[in-house]
This record gives C-alpha cells, structure tokens and sequence, in this order.
C-alpha cells in the first residue's frame, strides 16, 4: 500500500513536556483519513509537523515518499495544502483575489486554474464580495481553496466545521468528498464532531497523551462498533443483578435505562425481568456511535462498559 505519511517513534517534547512519544501513523494514498483526539492529545503538535512547521525531537516521518530531513521534502511539501485552526484569508480581498494571492506566494506563473478552484469550491458568484464579509461556512470553503492552490494530492484539515450550521457542515462534507472521490485528494481531518467525521472517513487514527493508540479503516470500525439492546426499566438495579447472574456485558446509562451487548428477544428477557420483580418499559436495537468507541478506548468517564466473565 502506498502512503502520504509515514511516522516512525516520532516525539515532540517543550523542555520536560512530551506533547508526543512514540508515534507511528500512516496515512494511505486517497484515504479520508478522521484524526480523533481530545484537546491536549497531541493533534495539532503532531499536524504542525507534518506541515512543516515545526520539528521533532526524535523519531521520523516520511510525506509522500521523503524523508522529513531530505532536502528534497519540499517538492513533496508544495503538493500539501492545509487549513490549520482558522482559515488564513485576507478579509479586506474578494475569494478570487486570496486565491490569486496564494498562487503568487507558491510561486504559481499564472492563474489559470482560479477560476476552475473558485467553482469546485462553490464560490463562483461571490465577485468582489470581500472575504471578511462571508459566512463561516464560506470562510471555510475558501480557506479549503487556498489550500488547493497548485493542485495538492494531500490537504489538511484541522476542525473544518467548527461552529457550522447544519448547512455549512452539509456543504463542506460535500466538497470533501467530492474532491477525494472525483480529483483523488487525500485528506487528513482532525474534528471534535465524530458523529459527522464517521460519515465520510474511511481510515481513522485514535490519539491520546501524545500517542497513536489505535488505527483502523471505516471497515474495521463498524465491526467493533458493537450493536446493543437499550432497555428502559423500571428499576436498574435489579436488572443489573440480572445480567450479573445471566453473565451478560451490559452498561447502566441512568437510574432507568442500560445498553445489553447480546442478542435478546423482548419475551424472554421479559419474563426473567418478571421473576427478579423488575418491569421493562422500552427495549430497542441501537448502533454503538464512534464517539462511545473512542471513550472506550480513552477510558472515557462517560463510558464505563461492564462485562461479566
């Protein structure tokens, strides 16, 4: 398989602080690939690497077959483009004019493809509309523009929809998907918002306290994403006791309710709630989200799974 980026026991550390140890990540060639990690985790320390912006302190990284340390890494640098925390416009000029701009800052000769860039990211009609006049969701479209100056095969996104409306989310999920499946652009897409990341993913990289603790494609996550019967009962406890002596995994959810991991049929789990004096109320078939599978794996306070061996 053919990478983007390799990291080998790579670590950043700011004097006695390990912001990361030990990383190792690749990011296959045309993946989504969803960065999920809590603020603090090491997201964007490890991002600001790869982008150059920072070095490491140990360990090593290849983007797109060089060496973090070759001389050449720069060729593979201009065919990246970024979006790191805000989009970086200039507010006082129109989307063609900051697109014009950055062809001139990567040393683009002409700017032929403005106006190709303008309509993949569907800001074709803005005209001299200044930038600092735009929507969030038109900020963010253009800041993915920029990024596209000079035909990257790699961007980075670093909470590309951060406070969105429903729309804005849609239209940049769209553009995303568009540009992976139709001109072969690799992402990397770092967001607090799983839920939505899960739907356009099709690799994801788990990190806590600076370290890569789990990677896996979209296939691999549904399988473990576990289904779950959510019951609602009239008195939890005693359904716990049940599932204890049933040696059934299970997890409480609030006074009322807890999730099963098991098959089970609404007449025979009723009838054993009957015999402990316990009485259901609701009881349906749900998906585990990948915001619960990631606070499985971090050990997420609200998320404490219960099995029974």
């Amino acid at each position: 398989m053919e990478y983007v980026f390799k990291a080998k026991g790579l670590r950043k550390s700011y004097g006695k602080f390990a912001a990361l140890t030990d990383v190792n990540m690749e990011i296959p060639r045309g993946a989504i690939y969803g960065f999920v990690g809590k603020n603090g985790a090491g997201k964007t320390t490890l991002i600001r690497l790869m982008c150059g912006l920072q070095r490491p302190s140990s360990g090593s990284y290849e983007l797109m077959g060089k060496a973090f340390d070759d001389k050449d890494i720069v060729k593979s640098r201009r065919r990246m483009g970024a979006v790191i925390e805000e989009p970086a416009i200039y507010k006082g000029m129109s989307a063609r004019d900051n697109l014009i701009q950055q062809c001139l800052m990567l040393g683009i000769p002409d700017f032929d493809g403005v106006d190709e860039i303008l309509r993949q990211v569907g800001l074709t009609d803005t005209g001299k509309k200044k930038a600092g006049n735009f929507s969030q969701g038109m900020r963010q479209r253009l800041g993915i523009g920029i990024a596209l100056c000079g035909s990257p095969d790699f961007i980075v996104l670093d909470e590309p929809i951060n406070g969105l409306d429903p729309q804005g989310i849609i239209e940049i999920r769209e553009l995303i998907l568009k540009l992976n499946k139709e001109h072969g652009v690799t992402f990397l897409i770092s967001s607090h918002i799983l839920d939505e990341l899960a739907k356009i993913a099709t690799n994801f990289g788990f990190i806590d306290k600076g370290k890569i603790i789990r990677q896996m494609s979209c296939e691999e996550l549904k399988s473990v994403c576990r289904k779950s019967i959510r019951i609602k009962v009239n008195d939890v406890g005693l359904f716990a006791k049940l599932m204890e002596e049933k040696a059934l995994e299970y997890r409480i959810i609030d006074a009322n309710t807890a999730d099963v991991y098991a098959d089970l049929t609404f007449s025979d789990i009723a009838k054993d709630c009957e015999k402990t004096g316990c009485s259901i109320i609701t009881m349906d078939e749900r998906n585990e989200s990948l915001e619960a599978f990631y606070l499985s794996l971090v050990g997420g306070e609200d998320y404490v799974p219960k099995s029974i061996r």
